[in-house]
């Protein structure tokens, strides 16, 4: 039998489904929230670039970014990263880069690639193995349901009382054998008579 078809472990991992449905719409609200904030934040295109690093350095106008003059294919661009990341780069270095879902001249515009940044700035792609995880639960319940029952095992126990009442004779045959006499008609004198007769 599948883990999945065990009610209680089918209803832990609806659970913890269901927690991570609330967390992405959790995610998802906070950032709607942001951007109807901040007034001068726009929306960005999704993009992810595998960039050449030119050059690092100090925005003197910001305390939480640093400028990244990166080079992909044939264009040069300037990267507005965090300082924490800005500073592990080096010239010549080749790292993946992510573009933020928007951007407003605070928050750094690009982010090194890894998966929790990608989950952080597109909480949605969480929704899609949330999906499939749905439906694997929803199958294995159908499968459950359609199996056959397990045979249920039955343990006798024999005690004076229960061992009388199997060896005891039947009282229904007892009743029986008593109540066929009074039911049969009883025969006329006549009728007496004329068997004697003809004896």
């Amino acid at each position: 039998m599948p883990p999945l078809a065990r009610p209680a472990i089918r209803w832990t991992v609806l659970t913890a489904l269901w927690g991570l449905v609330l967390a992405v719409l959790w995610i998802l609200s906070v950032q709607a929230f942001l951007l109807a904030l901040n007034p001068f934040c726009h929306l960005q295109r999704p993009a992810i670039a595998r960039v050449e690093v030119v050059s690092v350095d100090r925005n003197p106008d910001s305390q939480i970014t640093d400028f990244v003059t990166a080079k992909h294919g044939d264009e040069t661009h300037v990267l507005a990263m965090g300082k924490a990341e800005a500073a592990e780069l080096h010239p010549e270095d080749e790292v993946w880069i992510l573009d933020a879902w928007y951007t407003d001249g605070l928050r750094p515009t690009q982010f090194r690639l890894t998966l929790p940044r990608l989950l952080l700035e597109y909480p949605a792609i969480l929704l899609l193995p949330v999906a499939l995880g749905f439906w694997r639960v929803h199958r294995a319940r159908v499968q459950a349901d359609a199996a056959p029952l397990p045979p249920v095992r039955r343990v006798f126990t024999d005690d004076f009382h229960t061992r009388a009442q199997r060896f005891a004779k039947p009282e229904v045959a007892a009743d029986a054998r008593e109540a066929k006499p009074e039911d049969q008609p009883a025969e006329s004198s006549d009728a007496h008579r004329s068997k004697a007769d003809e004896g």
